[in-house]
């Protein structure tokens, strides 16, 4: 070998493992192969010889016992005290092993005045973690006569950066230091600033550090255009982005993973798209995490065929894509196909995890199927997979949002391997507002307090939608205020709850007032919620007010335009519904279909409006006829209004008996053996007329139907509905 000397030294002078000779390579002029006495010879009079021998060993050691013999000899030889840089590399890989008190001895026995090993001392307790020790060895260096430089700054503020609630004002101190020794210049220690300023939350600090850099690597720019993103200010985090393009720096895969997420913030397609080919041109869709972000970032954008073509084109794939595909799927009610997908990761993917556990169980949630959130709670179990307090809330939330209250109760209830938090409480509190059980969410919430568990606005935002699917208007009102009492000042969601509570009790001017009220502009949260009770209680002049802010607000929402069409047809002011209709053909905007699921066993069964496709569907119609004929004989009168369109009351009475969810309900009775509730899901509304039918059928049929509409739950009983027929 030209160049260098290849040296064979037997593993007995280090009393290394397995006692064989090992190979090294060294940069020397000539070229020979020495003997064991000549080498000893050698490295008794060339000292860097013997430390490029012992770096090379130890940036190859991969293990405990090697490591310990290496710095066993280096200490005999007194070699340590005259090597930091050796010295430092026994430090870092102990720590690698976990072994800080062993690094930390060794720094105590040799670190004398030496910086070099201040620093490294410093970095290992601060990506190990130990921030505290890292801040504190920080402390006690200057007192020593070792003065930090600009290695030093960068290992102290990431410290300071990983606990950023109390760590910023020792942040704020670094700083200050930085600037009076002029290591504020430095490019790394301004990066270092940036991040540390980003993560304690304070972006402009960090902005302003970023501006009066002089220099700028894709490491500052990446580190600014996070810090935006993660602060939930994704336009500024994409204008960066723009801005460091038009400088010629095209950015790496973390940043391409940053801006993916800003984007998926925004939920703008097109900057997705232009995103994707961005990568593709860098060529980093090869990386398994720029992959998982784009998937990422078309799903929260609502593309899932782009974010599968992406997850289909990666060549390696781990957890994560196969739990971002499959929650993907489920937030866009792709229900179905998360469930194959699911089935596919189980054959030739890796194993399930807690993310893939709250992936399904969001389906479950998604789907309303009781059948299915058993199966997958059977599976989480069989998974073995830790069920802490996430999991066991999402449990209860699933149980609850598929009408089962019994195994929500129970999954509260068990949770018993942590504390719980405020977040496993608003989980019941919602729960039991989403069936009409008002009183019990706000008996919960007296329990919550006497627990000592500090309420959040999740809290008080379930509370009050408890107190309007019950009807409590007073108890509402003294929720809301107390939402001051415990200086938490109300936001939009809030006024919309006490908006959507007072006008459902008909209190539509008092409505109206607090929208007046609100310290900030009212949302479309707000005003959909006043023109919902406009339309319950028929209030037109007020509705078309909050028709009108709504449209404003958000022309493209398909929902206010059919919300405000109903308004005008319960009034039977058809040329106004016409003018609504047409507006929306324009816009290309169209009204979802009625579409309700029956599940039995593991059957489940589909409805639209007036359906002939299913193959029972002759024998559904006659038994709808049957029904219809027994509730008439007990005063059931149909209730042509709820018919939206302008037609013969003979017509009406036709359109109504065809509803979907009757049609569900009809088949349930056809099929399940008595004393089995009748499980209904549908995607929009219960309309006024099917709700009087089913208290009717639940008395002539002497059978229970468990209902949940776009709203919150029916329990059908004995002539009467769980939500005293305030919904």
């Amino acid at each position: 070998m030209h160049g260098c000397y290849r040296l064979l030294f037997h593993s007995s002078r280090l009393h290394l493992p397995e006692n064989q000779p090992t190979l090294f390579v060294f940069p020397f002029r000539s070229c020979s192969v020495l003997s064991p006495k000549t080498f000893d010879r050698k490295i008794s009079t060339n000292s860097s010889l013997v430390s490029a021998f012992y770096d090379l060993h130890l940036r190859s050691c991969n293990n405990l016992y090697s490591l310990e013999q290496i710095h066993s000899n280096l200490a005999t030889t007194g070699l340590l005290q005259h090597s930091p840089h050796l010295s430092a590399q026994i430090i870092v890989n102990y720590s690698k092993f976990g072994l800080l008190d062993r690094a930390r001895a060794l720094f105590d026995a040799v670190h004398a005045n030496r910086s070099f090993l201040w620093n490294t001392i410093i970095r290992v307790y601060a990506t190990s973690g130990h921030v505290d020790e890292a801040l504190h060895l920080y402390s006690f260096m200057r007192p020593t006569g070792i003065p930090p430089n600009n290695y030093t700054f960068p290992f102290v503020l990431k410290a300071c950066a990983s606990k950023p609630m109390l760590r910023l004002r020792r942040g704020r101190g670094l700083h200050c230091e930085a600037l009076k020794t002029g290591f504020d210049l430095d490019i790394f220690v301004q990066a270092a600033l940036v991040d540390m300023y980003a993560k304690c939350g304070e972006i402009d600090d960090g902005c302003q550090v970023f501006d009066g850099m002089l220099e700028k690597d894709i490491v500052s720019w990446t580190t600014m255009i996070t810090a935006y993103e993660q602060s939930t200010h994704p336009q500024e985090s994409l204008l960066l982005f723009r801005q460091m393009q038009a400088q010629g720096i095209g950015g790496d895969q973390v940043t391409a993973i940053s801006v993916a997420s800003a984007i998926a913030q925004l939920g703008d397609i097109k900057t997705a798209r232009s995103l994707h080919t961005h990568v593709i041109r860098n060529g980093f869709r090869g990386h398994v995490e720029v992959g998982n972000s784009l998937i990422a970032m078309y799903s929260n954008c609502g593309d899932v065929k782009s974010a599968r073509l992406v997850f289909d084109g990666m060549k390696e794939r781990d957890d994560i894509s196969w739990n971002s595909m499959i929650s993907g799927y489920s937030q866009n009610g792709n229900a179905s196909d998360a469930l194959l997908l699911f089935e596919q990761m189980r054959v030739h993917g890796p194993e399930s995890n807690m993310v893939t556990a709250l992936a399904l169980i969001s389906v479950c949630s998604h789907l309303g199927s009781l059948h299915l959130a058993k199966q997958v709670h059977s599976l989480i179990v069989s998974w073995k997979v830790d069920i802490n307090t996430l999991l066991w809330n999402s449990l209860a939330d699933m149980y609850a949002k598929c009408g089962d209250m019994d195994s929500a109760v129970q999954m509260f209830h068990d949770n018993r391997t942590s504390t719980k938090d405020a977040s496993s409480w608003n989980v019941m509190i919602s729960a039991y507002g989403l069936h009409g059980h008002g009183r019990e969410a706000l008996k919960l919430y007296q329990q919550m307090r006497a627990q000592g568990i500090q309420p959040d606005d999740i809290t008080f935002t379930s509370l009050l939608s408890a107190c309007s699917h019950a009807g409590l208007v007073e108890e509402g009102r003294e929720v809301f205020d107390s939402m001051k009492e415990l200086t938490m000042l109300p936001m939009a969601k809030h006024y919309a709850c006490m908006v959507d509570l007072l006008g459902r009790a008909g209190l539509l001017d008092e409505a109206f007032d607090l929208i007046a009220e609100m310290p900030s502009e009212p949302n479309d949260a707000v005003w959909g919620a006043l023109l919902g009770a406009c339309r319950i209680h028929g209030n037109m002049k007020l509705g078309e007010l909050a028709a009108k802010r709504l449209l404003c607000l958000e022309p493209e929402h398909t929902g206010y335009h059919v919300l405000m069409s109903n308004v005008y047809a319960a009034s039977t002011r058809w040329h106004e519904v016409g003018k609504v209709r047409e507006a929306m053909r324009d816009r290309g905007l169209k009204k979802p279909a009625a579409f309700s699921v029956l599940e039995f066993g593991r059957e489940v069964h589909g409805f639209h409006t007036a359906d002939q496709f299913h193959p029972e569907h002759v024998k559904i119609y006659g038994k709808i006829e049957g029904l219809i004929a027994e509730m008439k004989m007990k005063g059931y009168v149909p209730d042509g209004s709820c018919v939206l369109h302008d037609v013969e009351e003979e017509d009406k009475e036709h359109i109504l008996k065809l509803h979907s969810e009757k049609l569900a309900v009809a088949y349930g009775i056809m099929r399940l053996q008595d004393g089995l509730p009748i499980r209904i899901t549908k995607n929009l509304r219960i309309c006024n007329d099917c709700h009087v039918a089913f208290k009717f059928i639940s008395q002539v049929c002497n059978r229970m139907i468990i209902m949940r509409d776009a709203n919150r739950f029916h329990h059908f009983q004995d002539g009467s509905c769980s939500c005293k027929d305030y919904w």
